[in-house]
């Protein structure tokens, strides 16, 4: 059946394949009563930290009393209740959406987070969803081949601001009116195209800049280390336990959606403080005398700012580090780059699959490998290479190598529950699976029991 699936797919013509998702989200909304036009809807999208925000927003909505729903990659959430998404889907077809929103309305959620993709957005699976603020973090060159080019990719974001322009329907929450608002990364090379839309408010959030004619919302000061993010927002202290500077901006994005809602931001300091990341996001692991750190980066842009904050927090002697590519439409260019990076960073590099779907995994490999070997070409450098496409033979192999100082790097999985292969999928869990190798190789830490 699936095989089928993908089959039709390959033969219908986009066109009619996107209006087909355009009639199915109709019907639904139909059957379904319209339901976004009677909860506040945000809309978060960009290449990077969508799930991030996302969490963090329900977190603090959930900190202040809020019944609040949210669709993201990982798990459906309505209020407390809590669904697993194993499609692996961000933005779910056959009329999800609509479904997840009415049963938000039904166990009367007041706000509804959706994390928004590209693809979704292409397919019209936002089609009919009356929006109330779009999150803009990032852009960075993905999906590529899929989308057909960086533009058409960009393009894509912007159909969530577009709709957005469109949606009608003003909402309340607590009794105040919610402005049709634009939240923008000022920061990022793209946020004028997405502030380019007409909407009742824009607002952006920065670390680096002061010129915009927007709300802007930036810390007094900041200071990032091993320990967690310590920053002054409007004359208050905040302290996070997640690591790195892209993680102050996620929090940036989520404090901006909660000022939007015309909710305090200056009690929840402590709310900022317990919220601890999602598992597989620069998730870091003591071992003895060493650390492992798992993070989903899958681009060259979000690899490259992985290793490079791992080096500025915990200054390693060596870094050991697994990387792979997915496989199906997702930007066959990256791969050798990927390999590039590894070279320039890593001082031990393993090769294995992550998600080969339907292609043949040795020709992924292959592309990593050649990236990593011209970079180590170029610059004349000898670094060892090994390709092992067992992952779980990968992650083993480099505990087994890790000494005291060094830090064991896996990327691409984060906290996915399987490997997808042409004719299987088999259950993952990275995590468990470093904590295995840890355990073999009777370097586990006391602290990680």
């Amino acid at each position: 059946m699936k095989k089928a699936i993908v089959l039709l797919r390959k033969i219908i013509p986009k066109p009619v394949l996107y209006f087909y998702h355009y009639l199915v989200s109709l019907i639904f909304a139909i059957l379904s009563g319209f339901p976004s036009k009677k909860i506040v809807v945000i809309g978060i999208t960009g290449t990077k930290g969508k799930s991030t925000v996302a969490y963090l927003v329900y977190h603090l909505l959930k900190n202040l009393g809020i019944k609040t729903a949210l669709s993201s990659s990982e798990f459906f959430l309505i209020d407390d209740k809590k669904i697993e998404n194993k499609s692996r889907l961000t933005m779910p077809g056959r009329g999800f959406l609509q479904r997840f929103l009415k049963q938000a309305v039904e166990n009367k959620c007041e706000v509804a987070i959706l994390e928004v993709t590209s693809e979704g957005l292409m397919q019209n699976r936002h089609s009919f969803i009356d929006f109330d603020i779009a999150v803009f973090l990032n852009l960075h060159p993905e999906h590529i081949e899929h989308h057909g080019s960086y533009e058409a990719y960009r393009k894509a974001k912007g159909k969530l601001f577009k709709a957005l322009e469109k949606s009608k329907t003003r909402k309340t929450l607590r009794g105040m009116k919610i402005k049709k608002t634009i939240i923008v990364n000022i920061d990022d090379f793209e946020a004028d195209y997405f502030l380019n839309f007409r909407v009742e408010q824009k607002i952006s959030f920065s670390l680096e800049s002061n010129l915009t004619e927007h709300s802007l919302l930036k810390p007094e000061s900041y200071k990032i280390s091993n320990k967690g993010i310590e920053f002054v927002l409007e004359g208050k202290k905040f302290f996070s336990p997640l690591l790195g500077k892209i993680n102050l901006y996620n929090i940036l994005a989520a404090l901006s959606v909660i000022k939007v809602l015309n909710l305090p931001i200056n009690n929840l300091d402590q709310a900022i403080k317990e919220f601890k990341g999602l598992s597989g996001r620069f998730d870091v692991i003591k071992a003895k005398g060493f650390k492992v750190i798992i993070d989903y980066a899958h681009t060259p842009d979000s690899i490259e700012e992985v290793y490079k904050t791992a080096i500025n927090l915990f200054k390693p002697k060596r870094m050991l580090c697994l990387i792979g590519a997915a496989g199906g439409i997702r930007d066959k260019w990256k791969r050798p780059v990927i390999g590039e990076i590894a070279a320039k960073y890593c001082h031990y590099i393993i090769i294995s699959d992550e998600d080969p779907f339907d292609e043949d995994p040795e020709e992924i490999i292959k592309a990593i490998e050649i990236g990593v070997k011209r970079y180590l070409a170029e610059f004349e450098i000898e670094k060892p290479v090994e390709i092992i496409p067992d992952r779980k033979q990968a992650i083993f192999r480099l505990i087994e190598l890790a000494q005291k100082g060094d830090l064991v790097i896996t990327i691409g999985k984060g906290n996915e529950p399987t490997i997808a292969y042409k004719d299987k999928s088999i259950p993952w869990n990275e995590k468990e699976v470093v904590m295995e190798a840890l355990k073999n190789y009777s370097k586990i830490s006391t602290k990680t029991l």
